[in-house]
Formats: C-alpha cells, structure tokens, sequence
C-alpha cells in the first residue's frame, strides 16, 4: 500500500507537471496581445513593444514558463497585465497579485460545488441503489428514462428551463445569483445535480446489478439471510469502491461545468472570472484559472484511487 500511494502521488504531480506545460502553450498562442489589448486599438507599433518589454512578454517563453512555474510551486501566479496596473518604485509596471484575484471566485465556486456534492452524492446513491435493487419495476423504468433525458440536456437548456419555472412564471427565486447567498444557490445548485445525477445514479445502478447476480451474493441469499441484511451487508458495501470513480469524474466535470452554469446565472465563481480574463487577454489569470481547474480534476481522481484500494480488499492484496 504504501508504494502504490507513493507510486499514485507521483504520477499526480507528473500529471500536473504536463497540464502545466498545456496551459501555458496554449494560453501564450492565443490570437492578440495583452499589451495591445491594454493601450488600445490607437496604440502605436513603439508604444505596444514598449509596454510589452515592460510586461516581460519579449522575453522567450522558456523563460517566461520557467518563472511562472517556480512561482506555482509557491502558489504565486504572477501578476495580472490587466487590473491594477501601475509604475512601482523601480519604474516598472506590475498589477494585482493573481492570487487575491481568483481568491473570492475561487472560494465561490468551492461553496457551489460543495453544496452540488452534498446532495449529488446521496441522492445518487439513493436512486441508483433502489433502481438495482428493484431492477424492472416501475421505479427502475421511471429512474432510467428520466435520468436518460436529463442526459441527453445541455447544462444551459435546464438551467434556463428551471429560470423560466421558478424564476419567471413562478418567481420565488432569483434568476440571477450576484453573491452566494442560499436563495441564489438553489437554481444553480439544482443544475449541477440535475446534470450530474443522471450520470452518478446510472453508474450506481449498473454496479448494485453486477454485485445482485455475483456468486456472493447468491451464497448470502442460500445461507437464508434476508434480503435487506444481503443489500446491506453485502450489496451496498461493495458498491462503494466503484461509484467512488464516477463521482471522481464528476468532480473534474464540476470544475470545468461551473464555467458554463456560472455564467448562465452571474454567479461570481471561476466561470465569470475566466471569461473576464479571456476577454482582456490576461494570460496570467487565465493561466490560474485553468491549473486549478485542472488540479481539482487530478486530485479528485488521486483521491478516489486511493479510497478504493482503502475500501476494496482484493485491490489491496493484488498490490
């Protein structure tokens, strides 16, 4: 065990290292220039390399990579090129730490996609369970189609069908969340869990089915126990292990699906700060953004790697 979890760490921190790389490739090819964006369209050719030498974009983007990476490492993004610009006393341009700039959106989405998992978790595992355990009843059927359609449902199309119920025709909601206040959490909220459980339920559901026809299970039931000791003993527990990946999965998805519910709803989170700094072409905060987007998605799968070897036996002794 301890191998495998050093063996885990390490891939993680190599995982991160690549993404590191990604973000910074692809953020420094995107079309226009920060310093450009900044002076205006009315810039002059001398005034916009002038404030790119400011700036330090000039420099090679080994360099450039090589310092925004040792300050990661530390938790320093840098410095936006676009808010809070201003000569310091060496005479060069620096603006707001990256840091106290994502902080707030940060711990906004960190509040919404908390209060997502709170009930996406057991209400998942409520349904997928109960839809196994009582394969082909009504119950099972109603489970499928719905979470099918939810499925097929674009995050912006339910979350406008839900404004349009509880917002418009029947307005006992905001349809817009400017803080993180609970009344505006539940639209947003119900979202993500309207998207999300349609995934995690049916992941459930096809692991309770697999552990009901296993031979254990079989002996459990010709040893004369009764079906609710079996499903509590047997089938619940060993269904634990596999549906911890799923809700890996939907914690990375979360991440990157708050953009898009987020800005649906004005929600101050990750998603309205990312399309800020797209539009102003500030790379640092695009940088920033998307490293923490992609370490949510790495650590949530590092994290349930390690809880199911922790939870199934048999993984720990094939180490």
């Amino acid at each position: 065990m301890p191998r495998t979890i050093a063996w885990r760490l390490v891939g993680g921190a190599l995982t991160l290292w690549v993404v590191s790389l990604l973000v910074f490739a692809a953020t420094d090819v995107l079309p226009g220039d920060p310093a450009q964006v900044i002076l205006g369209k009315d810039a002059t050719p001398q005034g916009v390399a002038a404030l790119r030498r400011e700036l330090g974009l000039d420099r090679p983007a080994y360099t450039r990579y090589a310092d925004w990476l040792s300050g990661v490492v530390r938790l320093d993004f840098g410095n936006s090129v676009s808010i809070g610009l201003h000569a310091g006393a060496d005479g060069q341009l620096t603006g707001t730490p990256v840091s106290s700039l994502i902080a707030g959106p940060l711990r906004n989405s960190a509040i919404l996609g908390g209060v997502t998992l709170l009930f996406l978790v057991p209400l998942s595992f409520l349904l997928g369970t109960a839809a196994g355990v009582w394969q082909g009843s009504r119950l099972d059927t109603a489970m499928q189609v719905s979470t099918l359609t939810l499925t097929a449902l674009p995050q912006f199309v339910l979350a406008f069908i839900l404004v349009l119920l509880f917002a418009i025709a029947w307005p006992v909601l905001p349809a817009v969340s400017f803080h993180a206040s609970p009344a505006a959490l539940v639209l947003p909220v119900a979202t993500l869990v309207g998207v999300s459980v349609a995934y995690t339920s049916r992941m459930i559901r096809a692991g309770v089915v697999q552990i009901l026809n296993s031979d254990y299970v079989r002996v459990a039931r010709l040893k004369g126990l009764p079906e609710r000791s079996v499903i509590r003993r047997h089938v619940i527990p060993n269904a634990i292990a596999p549906s911890l990946q799923a809700f890996a999965l939907m914690v990375g998805w979360l991440a990157g699906g708050l953009v898009i519910v987020e800005a649906v709803f004005a929600y101050p989170g990750i998603g309205q700060g990312m399309v800020a700094a797209v539009s102003t072409r500030d790379l640092p905060v695009v940088q920033a953004y998307t490293l923490v987007i992609a370490a949510v998605y790495v650590v949530g799968n590092l994290v349930a790697d390690l809880l199911t070897l922790a939870t199934n036996p048999r993984l720990r002794t094939a180490q």
